[in-house]
């Protein structure tokens, strides 16, 4: 699938192995990926389909299914690849010979040409779960914190209440009409994920 979004294109694949949702943005001669996940063979064909270079490998979370093309990337294609420092020990456990280029944070600003991603660290799945906006694309890259009608696993036992305020903080930040492009399953938009509205009576 492909969407463009003025200079903007979005191509959605589906890593074969896992089912996972990988996401390209390539802006001109400029590309990043999120989610590699093991779609390397599919990521190469777009890249020179596009003659794009890869100038981002941004990752939601460091759990296996999602990075495994990464390092073959980086090897292959160079790229920068950025992930929350919480999660550093998740990719230890993930790959052992992977080392972030970028350790981001809240609110870092990554520019692709003249289009700009701004991360929000959202935990909850992980502890350093991230999701990527561009607002120019009204577009929400969400990984395995907000999925259609639903929100990602949770794994301990403070998870549920970072996870919750994470989703408050997206319903509260992230305009209606975004289109929410999640780690799995299908695409989605925060208007029609009223259910969050309900989280506010939530503690």
């Amino acid at each position: 699938m492909k969407i463009d979004e003025g200079n903007l294109s979005i191509k959605m694949l589906l890593s074969p192995s896992t089912e996972n949702n990988v996401y390209l943005l390539i802006n001109g001669d400029e590309a990043a990926v999120i989610d590699a996940a093991d779609a390397y063979d599919d990521i190469r064909n777009v890249l020179d389909e596009m003659g794009a270079d890869l100038k981002y490998l941004l990752v939601t979370h460091a759990h296996k299914s999602h990075i495994q093309s990464v390092s073959m990337l980086k090897r292959d294609f160079g790229g920068t690849f950025c992930l929350h420092k919480l999660d550093l020990d998740l990719l230890k456990e993930s790959d052992d010979n992977l080392e972030p280029d970028l350790p981001v944070k809240d609110n870092t600003t990554l520019e692709l040409k003249d289009t700009v991603i701004k991360v929000l660290h959202t935990p909850g799945h992980t502890l350093g779960s991230l999701c990527f906006y561009v607002k120019k694309a009204k577009a929400l890259f969400s990984g395995d914190t907000l999925l259609k009608g639903e929100f990602g696993k949770i794994w301990g036992p403070h998870s549920m209440g970072l996870m919750l305020r994470s989703l408050k903080r997206l319903n509260s930040v992230i305009p209606p009409k975004t289109t929410v492009y999640p780690g799995h399953g299908s695409l989605t938009t925060m208007s029609d994920e009223a259910w969050l509205d309900c989280l506010d009576n939530l503690s």
